[in-house]
């Protein structure tokens, strides 16, 4: 898309999946507005809300009453995060799309800079975290070791340091709904699905207030759908790493009878050397089973044709067009 292709009338979305954000949601919401009134852009907010056990769906609802051009797309129970992204994009009536959390983490401001290279023909503007304050020494190091697994065997190139912070054109957002898996990693997706992308650097802020809403199982499992559905390394090594071992093995049986005839046999060398190697296979087995439980796994769960989410209600303000899915 070219600048002049853009229309006249342009409409961006703002997709905030939302889970127990009571104390960020309404500066969320005013950052994000100040920055539309700025550019003069028309804009709507569609708010992905797993139920909350705090007051953030109140303060949501008297944000529409206020007038803001907001539509809350509340589940029937709690999917998660990545569920509420595809969720959000499929309730988007934009010609662009921007993801950003709710913890203001990502910071509302740079949406005038991610239009702008929508705007020079970028379909897909992804924004590189350069710092990452009030994060964890131990988190960090788990996130680059992440982005390296992905960086050196995934089949599709996710950029290093990105999050789920994006913009993405309508036409890419119609791509990605249209993939429909139930372990919807959006970084993946989005490079699955292609098109012309601008990369931006950018410092990524601490929570303004409160504490993160996705658990370290939560992380773990976010990681193992960014790795296991887009790359085939991980069932490959294990594979190779289960041969290796056995080949290790056997060299050794093969080694210790040659010793043994040559030199004689001990009275329990032999026990221990076999009680190790049994362990080591049972390890390689075991790891094994993992790695093709976690692939079978997604097959079960996808064969079950199961729908992705359930939408218990959809609150919208004045005037907002409804996207029924």
């Amino acid at each position: 898309m070219t600048t002049d292709q853009v229309p006249d009338k342009t409409l961006v979305s703002v997709v905030a999946p939302i889970y127990n954000e009571e104390s960020n949601v309404t500066n969320l919401v005013y950052r994000i507005s100040e920055v539309f009134k700025q550019i003069s852009v028309d804009w709507e907010l569609v708010f992905a809300l797993d139920p909350c056990t705090d007051r953030t769906e109140e303060k949501i609802l008297k944000l529409i009453e206020e007038g803001f051009p907001i539509r809350l797309v509340k589940f029937s129970r709690r999917f998660g995060k990545p569920v509420s992204l595809i969720a959000g994009l499929r309730h988007c009536l934009g010609d662009a799309s921007i993801v950003i959390d709710s913890d203001l983490q990502d910071p509302p401001e740079l949406i005038s800079t991610m239009i702008e290279k929508w705007r020079e023909g970028n379909l897909v503007v992804i924004p590189q975290r350069v710092s990452r304050r009030g994060e964890n020494f131990i988190y960090l190091k788990s996130a680059e070791l992440f982005y390296w697994i992905l960086e050196k065997f995934s089949e599709v190139k996710v950029p290093r340091n990105t999050g789920d912070f994006r913009l993405l054109d309508k036409r890419v957002v119609k791509e990605i709904c249209r993939i429909n898996e139930r372990h919807g990693f959006l970084r993946g997706l989005t490079s699955v699905v292609g098109f012309k992308t601008s990369i931006i650097p950018f410092d990524r802020d601490s929570r303004l207030s409160g504490k993160t809403q996705i658990s370290i199982v939560g992380a773990c499992g976010i990681a193992l759908d960014g790795i296991v559905p887009f790359s085939k390394a991980p069932i490959r090594f294990v594979l190779i790493l289960g041969l290796g071992i056995l080949f290790v093995a056997l060299s050794s049986l093969v080694l210790w009878t040659i010793v043994g005839f040559s030199r004689g046999f001990g009275d329990n060398w032999s026990l221990h050397v076999f009680f190790i190697i049994t362990w080591i296979l049972f390890g390689v087995t075991m790891s094994s089973l993992g790695v093709v439980g976690e692939y079978v796994l997604r097959c079960y769960e996808d064969s079950r044709h199961r729908p992705l989410y359930i939408v218990d209600n959809i609150v919208e303000a004045e005037g907002l067009s409804r996207k029924l899915c």
